[in-house]
């Protein structure tokens, strides 16, 4: 049997950080830019709670504070990930560029 050691707190905020992200940079497509202000009500379709577990990916309670900490996270790494996606987005959209035959 191996003994696989637990993430450090660190590493899974970043998680947390990370699936933000992707999240992020996948709705950039769809969705304006703008900035994370507080934490995310749902991460990944999860409560805080749930997407504490997650993260913790084992039996037991999640470190304290993840709970709210992850959540936080997870809406800056969304931020970034919208911000840094949107601007190859923008005109994608049908309609989105407008030809002028008069003016």
């Amino acid at each position: 049997m191996t003994d696989i050691s637990a993430p450090t707190y660190r590493e899974l905020l970043e998680m947390a950080l990370e699936l933000g992200r992707a999240d992020g940079q996948f709705a950039a497509s769809f969705e304006s830019g703008g900035t994370a202000e507080g934490p995310a009500p749902r991460c990944l379709g999860r409560t805080p709670e749930e997407f504490a577990g997650l993260l913790w990916g084992r039996e037991g309670s999640p470190p304290a504070g993840l709970e709210v900490n992850a959540p936080l996270w997870y809406a800056t790494g969304f931020a970034e990930g919208l911000a840094a996606s949107a601007p190859r987005h923008r005109g994608e959209v049908a309609g989105a560029r407008i030809r002028r035959a008069f003016t």
